[in-house]
């Protein structure tokens, strides 16, 4: 097997451990801050429908080759590409902004020592940015360009995993070769997971394998597609991520056909009890098949914590630390080491721009177009007997069409005639095969294990030829043809409505009348083509021979263009296939047609599934048309139950029985009612705009609580908002009363489970541990934080920090009401509308701890761009959400305001201020604001960061991913203090316990404005950093 060769070979060369040392950190380049421009691409814009309506015309009118014309046997056609599911196209305005601007400035990026290279390797860190960011990637998250694709991804990852003993890898019914070879090629043992009787991913049948496998001492690993590249089945992530971690798995996706049109969240936070495992572990995405794509490189997004292979895939230049004559040392860094070599740089500035006009399009805009697509096409299509739409048409899918069609006795048209015809009549850029995804395509076509073994052996080659002496140098079939497959294409969400149309009545007329052209087009049977018998279709082939270097420059022919009255583009394909169609049969008569099925041996005969040219004259013109009888194949018929609009749910197999049928009638009774409560709380003056709510039927909503999928975008989620929650949340344990589940598609046992009452979960409040507890509490007794009566709010922002002290003052609330103190705490949040940063998922885990909330929204971003002058967005944004706090607090009659700053954040800020400012100071424990109606206070201030992140983790607190909106990375500053004081640890382990000490009496002041009188007159001279701190304009965490 592969893998023990791999393993030889690693033994082999165990020999080079003694000159490989071990990894070494290195910095390349300090890349110079500024503050963003008007038109940085980090201002949040919420577009609006016509915006976005327009964005997408202005898409489609870019496409490169859009007015592309070309020759066919029909007359010159114009170009209409349908086949973005392979590759997008390339994008005018894009191609023009990489010619324009980042061409000029080109350089390697393996120095930034002069302007072009540091410029050109700004662009790429910033495209890798805006992918970390669209991606919701976290600090534990390496994005890697990683070269071909989604293939280049997985193989990347399988060499980082290093694994000695080949794991158990799960996957779905609709992988992609790419997603599965690799994994068969290391020996693993390959568990296929099957379908619902809709199609749709089975989740209890993976539950049930994984429960084989997790007492078996291996890795287990999940390998799905998160969507199909030949139907465009959505799957569950979420669901199905959390489901893999619960058994203790790691689960990767792959979002090649996805990727274009759904949201990618590497950390998706949860409400629930699932919360935080519904991560993933690493994401592939193959950017080129993105509008504007062609010419990007592939991506990894992975956890850091799985590259256990210190030695890079592609080992080489700019992979290393250090190489002497003797041995050598890789870098330590990931993204790094993982990309030797020189990339293609462009590929990755390209990846970052196609990535960023995804966002500014908006997730739910593609979404809502994509079903309006499938609605419209369904509708068109309904009558037509002889189209085979292929998978289910209930569960939620992408607008992606396979289809095969049937024409007399059981036969099908062949698909790459399908293709042609749809080329030739219309146009249309079509695809004809299997779509490598070869299990998946047999599934759907109905193609047995036997039959597609038999399949196999009819297209190889007969291994007695000699080779040599025939001088045969290429290896094919004369049975290519036999090959089974369908025809595939997909509507874009940018396309036009009329190009939509005409597309679907293409589709229709070929599938109703498209044999009849059968006899006017010749089968390669080696290779499964079909051209039109006096045509040859690359009568306008161009060359790159036709290239000269004559006069000191490049010039090269160019096809003769003909007159426009000579040889105009058809301006009504639809009418011209109308008259086409119509005269087939007087065209056949007249052509001489020999009779195909001879060429077919008895085996070849037998498997023989279309219709040949031959076939359809004799049905045309003959009064007793001979055309072979025989079903070999029947595609696959899936059940048609519904599921909610827009979510994606585990649906019964089989008929459904009478209970499931009580739950299905009380799922649209609670969806009536849903709309009923949202049009309720509506009103003029203040509007609640619920964008989306989906999902909330889902299964994996056991808490019964809503999920975050309940977006909203008002400024003031408190009041009118939380009365709609609560309205919305009975109404969503009303679908929980009862429980039905069956077994997996394939077994013939359907059963119902006993009728079970959910009842609302209690919360899900944690128990903090000593190292956090002890010194919280030291800290709130010694300063005297919280008294009797307080009403404390608590500043979360989604970190591990404030998500800490929120469960830390919870516990507290319990302990001090033993001494007698009684007090009463609420949190707030203020988002400040960058693209890199969503704190939303906050709102329904707050609401589901029962904790009253704000969640109050304000364009910081868009208002520091707009300044004239601004030093730091990172102090700014500061200032401007304590100023929002503040407000807050007073406005809801809170008297105290809790932040989550730990001992390390005030050790890093004294010595920012110590070197910086040449001030002695840091933040406060516990003080009055000017004003002195309201008292701020750091519980934290003894507690370690390593503590607060172990706490976090090990709970599955749901942390937001943030990256510092002002220049996509965290404070420099602030990095290279907690660099040095972490250097000090090393030598000094009780380092910190000094620094609390020494930094006690800076931390006691009581009061703001004691500046002046405790520092010198150096320190009062104006901040010259902006990543330094004060206790005015440091962050809530």
């Amino acid at each position: 097997p592969t893998f023990t060769v791999c393993r030889l070979a690693r033994v082999a060369h165990s020999g080079m451990d003694e000159h490989r040392k071990s990894a070494g950190g290195r910095k390349f380049y300090d890349l110079p801050i500024e503050v963003p421009s008007q038109k940085e691409p980090l201002k949040s814009r919420v577009l609006g429908e016509s915006c976005r309506t327009e964005l997408m015309g202005y898409i489609y009118d870019n496409v490169i080759g859009k007015e592309e014309t070309f020759k066919t046997p029909y007359g010159r056609k114009k170009v209409l590409y349908c086949d973005y599911t392979a590759s997008g196209k390339p994008l005018k305005f894009i191609e023009d902004f990489v010619f324009h601007e980042v061409m000029p400035t080109y350089g390697n990026t393996h120095t930034t020592t002069s302007v072009t290279s540091l410029q050109t390797t700004l662009y790429r860190d910033e495209s890798r940015a805006i992918i970390r960011n669209a991606t919701n990637c976290s600090e534990h998250d390496a994005v890697i360009f990683a070269g071909n694709g989604v293939t280049g991804a997985v193989h990347k990852l399988i060499h980082a995993l290093n694994v000695d003993v080949p794991p158990v890898v799960f996957v779905s019914h609709i992988e992609h070769h790419s997603n599965l070879l690799p994994w068969r090629e290391i020996a693993s043992d390959i568990v296929r997971i099957g379908c619902t009787s809709n199609g749709s991913f089975d989740v209890t049948d993976l539950e049930s394998k994984l429960n084989c496998f997790k007492s078996k001492g291996r890795l287990l690993i999940g390998a799905f597609s998160a969507a199909s590249n030949i139907t465009g089945l959505l799957t569950d992530v979420d669901l199905i991520s959390s489901t893999v971690h619960k058994y203790g798995g790691l689960v990767f996706w792959d979002y090649a056909t996805a990727g274009p049109y759904v949201e990618i969240d590497m950390n998706p936070v949860l409400a629930g009890e699932d919360q935080q495992i519904a991560y993933k572990d690493a994401v592939f995405i193959s950017p080129h098949k993105f509008v504007g794509g062609p010419q990007t490189t592939g991506l990894l997004l992975a956890k850091k914590s799985l590259f256990k292979n210190e030695v890079p895939s592609d080992c080489g230049g700019g992979s290393v630390f250090y190489v002497s004559r003797s041995g050598h040392r890789y870098l330590q860094d990931i993204e790094t080491r993982e990309e030797g070599g020189t990339p293609a740089i462009l590929n990755c500035i390209r990846a970052g721009l196609v990535f960023q006009l995804k966002e500014f399009v908006g997730v739910q805009a593609i979404m809502e177009r994509e079903i309006y697509i499938l609605k419209r096409a369904r509708d068109h299509w309904k009558d037509v007997h002889q189209l085979v739409i292929l998978g289910s048409s209930s569960a939620p899918k992408l607008a992606i069409f396979s289809f095969v069609i049937k024409c007399h006795n059981g036969l099908f048209l062949h698909h790459n005639f399908v293709c042609s015809l749809l080329n030739d009549l219309f146009g249309i850029q079509a695809r004809g095969g299997c779509a490598c995804a070869g299990p998946y395509a047999q599934d759907l076509l109905g193609i047995s294990e036997e039959m597609a073994i038999a399949y196999e052996n009819v297209l190889l080659e007969d291994k007695r030829l000699d080779r040599t002496h025939l001088r045969r140098n290429e290896e094919h079939s004369e049975n290519e043809m036999l090959r089974p497959g369908f025809s595939r294409l997909n509507l874009p969400y940018f396309m036009t409505d009329k190009d939509i149309d005409f597309v679907l009545e293409a589709v229709k007329m070929v599938a109703e009348e498209g044999w009849k052209l059968l006899p006017q087009y010749k089968l390669n049977n080696e290779t499964g083509e079909w051209r039109h018998h006096h045509f040859n279709i690359m009568q306008e082939r161009k060359w790159l021979s036709w290239i000269e270097y004559s006069d000191d420059r490049m010039s090269y022919k160019k096809i003769a263009t003909l007159r426009e009255n000579d040889d105009p583009v058809d301006p009504d394909p639809i009418r011209t296939a109308c008259d086409i169609l119509a005269a087939a049969k007087l065209d056949a008569s007249k052509l001489l047609v020999p009779d195909q099925a001879c060429v077919f041996d008895g085996e070849a005969s037998r498997l023989r599934w279309f219709l040949l040219p031959s076939e359809a004259k004799s049905l045309l013109c003959d009064s007793n048309p001979k055309v072979k009888k025989a079903t070999v194949f029947t595609p696959h018929t899936y059940s048609e139950e519904s599921a909610p609009e827009g979510a994606i749910v585990s649906l019964l197999d089989g008929d459904p029985s009478e209970e499931a049928q009580k739950v299905e009638r009380l799922k649209n009774d609670v969806c009536s009612s849903i709309r009923r409560v949202l049009d309720r709380y509506g009103d003029s003056e203040k509007q609640l705009e619920l964008n989306v709510v989906r999902d909330i039927l889902k299964d994996k909503t056991v808490d019964g609580y809503i999920s975050r999928y309940l977006l909203c975008t008002s400024s003031d989620v408190t009041g009118k908002f939380l009365h709609v929650l609560d309205e919305l949340n009975k109404l969503s344990l009303a679908t929980r009363q009862c429980e039905i589940t069956s077994d997996p598609v394939h077994s013939d046992k359907k059963k119902s489970s006993p009728v079970t009452k959910m009842v609302p979960a209690s919360g899900n409040w944690k128990l903090p541990q000593k190292d956090v507890w002890k010194p919280f509490s030291e800290a709130v007794g010694e300063f005297g934080m919280i008294k009797n009566g307080d009403k404390v709010l608590v500043c979360l922002s989604g970190g591990k920090d404030s998500l800490t002290l929120l469960h830390l003052i919870r516990q507290y609330q319990f302990y001090a009401r033993s001494s007698g103190v009684d007090f009463s705490f609420g949190a707030v949040t203020v988002d400040p509308m960058s693209d890199a940063y969503d704190p939303s998922p906050l709102i329904p885990y707050l609401h589901g701890l029962n904790v009253p909330y704000f969640f109050e929204s304000q364009d910081i971003i868009g208002k520091a761009e707009s300044l004239e002058q601004c030093t730091s967005i990172c102090s700014f944004c500061s200032r401007m959400k304590r100023g929002r706090i503040y407000s807050t607090a007073r406005r809801h009659g809170y008297n105290v305001i809790a932040l989550g700053q730990h001992l390390d954040d005030l050790a890093e800020s004294f010595f920012m201020s110590l070197f910086h400012n040449g001030s002695l100071r840091t933040m406060k424990a516990h003080y009055h604001v000017k004003e002195g109606d309201l008292r701020v206070i750091r519980p934290l201030v003894y507690v370690r960061e390593k503590d607060t992140r172990h706490f976090a983790e090990s709970n599955k607190l749901p942390v937001i991913a943030e990256n510092c909106p002002a220049c996509f990375e965290a404070p420099k500053e602030r990095h290279r203090m907690k660099q040095l004081l972490a250097q000090q640890e090393i030598k000094f382990p009780r380092l910190f316990f000094s620094l609390a000490q020494a930094l006690h009496p800076l931390m006691s002041l009581s009061r703001t404005g004691l500046r002046g009188e405790l520092i010198g007159k150096l320190g009062r001279q104006k901040l010259g950093n902006g990543d330094v701190e004060s206790d005015q304009d440091s962050p809530e965490e």
